[in-house]
């Protein structure tokens, strides 16, 4: 098959846009590359020095390894073919454990007053709106 035939057929398997880092070994060690396009058979890797189309690479995710070839290198983008089939889920994180509902805060009751409590606050409310009364009858209206 050719390049210009194996780049017009479709995917057969779907792509999970993603921003992982990971540890990239090839033949000049271990480097750090962004990875922004996972699928269970292949990766779309961006750094500043790619390994060489061809080379046989490791990249090292905080959990998980994988091991493949480098298909096409433009410029600082690089696709790989992954030697086995991954599971995206599990590598990007996405079968972490459930969180558990994030429940509403809790607003402490207010402790109940006391009887006298009661009376003494209705009695400064009371005052209050006798003055009130007073005032507007004073002074606003004679």
């Amino acid at each position: 098959m050719s390049a210009a035939t194996a780049s017009q057929s479709p995917r057969h398997e779907e792509r999970s846009r993603v921003m992982l880092t990971a540890a990239l070994i090839d033949s000049r060690g271990s480097r750090q590359a962004r990875i922004s396009d996972l699928s269970p058979r292949g990766l779309l890797g961006n750094m500043d020095a790619p390994p060489q189309r061809g080379e046989f690479v490791n990249i090292r995710f905080p959990a998980h390894e994988v091991a493949g070839q480098v298909r096409w290198v433009r410029g600082r983008n690089f696709g790989v073919r992954l030697r086995e089939r991954i599971d995206v889920a599990s590598v990007t994180g996405a079968r972490r454990a459930a969180r558990p509902a994030s429940r509403p805060a809790t607003v402490a009751a207010e402790p109940e007053m006391s009887l006298k409590g009661t009376i003494v606050a209705y009695g400064v409310l009371g005052l209050t709106a006798l003055s009130t009364a007073y005032l507007i009858v004073t002074y606003i209206i004679l």
